[in-house]
């Protein structure tokens, strides 16, 4: 996809806090020349100090500063070889270091200094069964999969796995069924965050038929079940549904393949569907999604996203 080096829009969210953004050189907001784009030292805070919500593209990777809703083009997804596959989706860790998978590798992230190529560098190649493919991607903080961070992947049968840093994956779980038999299949990311000292996590889910027919216009914000995942992974034993609650009956909006959150809010961000181009929308603490903009500019829409385990989210209630 051709790059963007211009702001793509200053956003406002309803009910999300409106602050300022601090350029390197001290101005407020963001120049036409892409050189906005600003990291505290420890590669996971804008300069506004809040967590940085990456999304991205097959091809593209770009920031949100979810507290003045501002988001920049970083730069093109890079491996060195000329033929990179697309890049499905992408996890922050508690460092605020980026990694990024494709349907069948993980890679390692280096952020440019400005607006350039991400340099992406090969970790390894997922195990595969036949016909699998992975898109969405979270960690999991310490201690919920070991004791260390470790990497959770959902592939295109709805099932999320642990990812070992060889490549290696452990089933953990799908989401369960509704009352009229329906399955709730992954629809496009998950996220794990700390709340008042507790792993939490949450997905976008869609409903399918017994017939296998999805609903693609309303994907639901549900909470995790953490400790299912962690028997799961502890004992080898799938669980039987990793849906702890779901959050209202739907968002109102489908194709949601990446999600952030910050505070009290998950900011989504969908595919393009028919002419609908890729959107951002807001999601409350009741499920309810709100589109905030419109993006024409990013083919085929949005990939995935992500934020830090340790961004600070409160919308699950404790």
């Amino acid at each position: 996809m051709p790059r963007y080096a211009y702001l793509l829009g200053s956003l406002t969210l309803v009910g999300c806090a409106v602050g300022t953004f601090a350029n390197g050189d001290g101005k407020q907001g963001f120049g036409s020349d892409g050189g906005g784009y600003s990291l505290n030292g420890d590669g996971g805070s804008m300069a506004s100090g809040a967590s940085v919500i990456y999304a991205h593209s097959d091809t593209e990777l770009y920031s949100l500063d979810p507290t003045t809703s501002v988001m920049t083009d970083i730069g093109p997804f890079d491996d060195g070889s000329g033929n990179l596959s697309a890049i499905t989706d992408l996890a922050v860790n508690d460092t605020g270091d980026v990694w990024v998978n494709s349907e069948s590798a993980i890679y390692r992230a280096t952020l440019p200094n400005g607006q350039g190529p991400v340099t992406l560098s090969l970790v390894a190649n997922i195990a595969l069964g036949s016909g699998q493919y992975f898109y969405a991607l979270g960690f999991a903080p310490a201690g919920v999969l070991g004791s260390g961070e470790t990497l959770v992947a959902g592939d295109n049968n709805g099932v999320l796995y642990a990812i070992a840093t060889n490549g290696q994956t452990t089933e953990l779980g799908s989401f369960g069924t509704n009352s009229s038999g329906s399955t709730y299949e992954l629809s496009g990311d998950v996220m794990f965050f700390m709340q008042s000292g507790t792993p939490r996590g949450l997905a976008t889910v869609r409903t399918c038929s017994k017939s296998g027919t999805c609903d693609t216009t309303n994907d639901i914000l549900a909470e995790i079940n953490v400790p299912a995942m962690t028997t799961a992974y502890q004992t080898k034993t799938v669980a039987a549904s990793l849906t702890k609650q779901l959050l209202g009956s739907g968002t109102g909006y489908g194709r949601l393949f990446g999600i952030g959150a910050w505070n009290n809010q998950v900011f989504a961000f969908s595919r393009t569907s028919g002419d609908t181009p890729a959107q951002l929308i807001a999601i409350d603490g009741t499920g309810t999604g709100q589109v905030v903009q419109s993006f024409s500019q990013i083919s085929g829409g949005w990939s995935g996203a992500g934020v830090t385990t340790t961004a600070t989210v409160t919308i699950l209630p404790n």
